[in-house]
């Protein structure tokens, strides 16, 4: 004996699309896809958490080396060189800054021919390779006694937020 194959019934596939189509799918399916949903936002959620920081967004088509200037602990010193890309953005403090108490940010951003992104007034030291340098309490910086260059940071008044971004546009940035 051979079994004879299966007719299937083409209205009732129809009849089952058209049901899933309109919405009426059992209600433990509907909780399940709707729990599902939850958890993905909520996983989400977790792994883009929403930082505060102090950023540099360059909206131009050249390459900057940066530093920063800080008073942190009050300690003031300044740090470098992040490489900012084209069209690009760093974060040279990852922190709150209201948390940690830095109002202030002072900004050098330089290309790789000596174009200045800011018109700045508070002179500070830097170094031609990374560094960081401590400013000596109640002392001038005396740069060029230490060894370092003297050039012009733009300072950034950051409120008490928690969070700021400086962009680097066409043109000196003010």
């Amino acid at each position: 004996m051979t079994a004879r194959p299966r007719k299937l019934n083409a209205n009732a596939g129809i009849a089952m699309l058209t049901e899933a189509a309109a919405g009426n799918f059992p209600v433990l399916r509907r909780n399940f896809i709707f729990q599902l949903v939850l958890l993905c936002i909520f996983i989400l959620a977790l792994t883009n958490p929403v930082r505060a920081e102090f950023k540099i967004c360059n909206q131009t088509v050249a390459v900057y080396n940066v530093a920063i200037g800080a008073e942190k602990d009050h300690k003031f010193s300044t740090e470098g060189w992040w490489i900012l890309p084209a069209n690009g953005c760093i974060s040279p403090l990852k922190e709150d800054l209201d948390a940690i108490r830095v109002r202030y940010v002072y900004v050098y951003a330089t290309t790789v021919t000596g174009e200045s992104a800011f018109l700045g007034n508070s002179q500070m030291c830097v170094d031609t390779k990374r560094f960081r340098i401590d400013k000596i309490p109640d002392q001038p910086w005396n740069c060029w006694v230490r060894g370092f260059e003297f050039v012009k940071f733009k300072e950034i008044d950051t409120g008490s937020a928690k969070s700021w971004t400086v962009f680097i546009r066409n043109g000196v940035s003010q």
